[in-house]
């Protein structure tokens, strides 16, 4: 079974459970005593559920799904109420074409702080020397504000893509870390993505004669600023 705790919605706690092909949001009251059971009908049922998001507001909650059918992945997108009820029509937000059966999601979805902005992005690393990105930015209303194809450069194959982050303007941020046969992180990227522009700003993150562990990233909303942490080493495997 898998389950997703969406969060407190008109007086309701809601939970998604997911057994085999049934799939359905349970309603619990202040007392946590089970008040109904919704049985999610529109989801399909013979094809691969790969993966749901749940993003909750004050009285409803966006439910962004990926499925495989045959070769095809697709991306949707529903709105629900407190009562677990679908309030919208069925949005599709994207699809990818793709030659195998995918155990892992396609898409990844990220929603800014005060969940004003809501991105939706895939990124196609067949070619491990050029990554390709795509990013859909919707509002609150899933109206979207743009969409951009973006490319990047994948110098060592050593390099990996870490820590998104959606800010309230709409910008997506992430690193690029170079780390060698699984050793510390010895070059590093912070990446902008601007929300209304199809670029990407890099700049690197100078390190001077330290190793980086994990890098994090908060976004500092109310400052407008971005905040990178991480634990070091003065030498390799330190």
């Amino acid at each position: 079974m898998n389950f997703d705790i969406i969060g407190k919605i008109d007086g309701n706690f809601l939970v998604y459970k997911n057994i085999r092909n049934s799939n359905s949001i349970v309603l619990f009251n202040d007392e946590m005593k089970q008040a109904s059971k919704v049985n999610l009908d529109f989801l399909p049922d013979y094809d691969r559920m790969i993966n749901v998001d749940f993003f909750a507001y004050g009285n409803f909650f966006y439910m962004i799904y990926q499925y495989q059918k045959r070769n095809i992945i697709y991306c949707m997108a529903v709105k629900l109420d407190g009562n677990g009820k679908k309030i919208s029509d069925i949005m599709e937000m994207d699809t990818t074409r793709i030659g195998f059966a995918a155990n892992n999601k396609i898409y990844t979805v990220l929603t800014s702080e005060d969940k004003s902005k809501l991105i939706v992005f895939k990124i196609n690393s067949k070619n491990k020397r050029l990554y390709f990105m795509t990013t859909m930015l919707y509002d609150n209303n899933l109206q979207l504000l743009k969409k951009s194809r973006l490319t990047i450069p994948m110098e060592d194959r050593d390099e990996y893509l870490n820590e998104f982050n959606l800010d309230n303007d709409g910008d997506l941020v992430f690193t690029k870390i170079l780390r060698s046969n699984n050793d510390n992180i010895s070059q590093a990227y912070f990446i902008i993505k601007p929300a209304a522009d199809d670029t990407l700003r890099a700049n690197e993150l100078k390190l001077d004669k330290i190793y980086l562990d994990e890098i994090h990233i908060k976004v500092d909303n109310f400052n407008k600023r971005y905040l990178i942490t991480s634990f070091y080493y003065l030498q390799r495997r330190g």
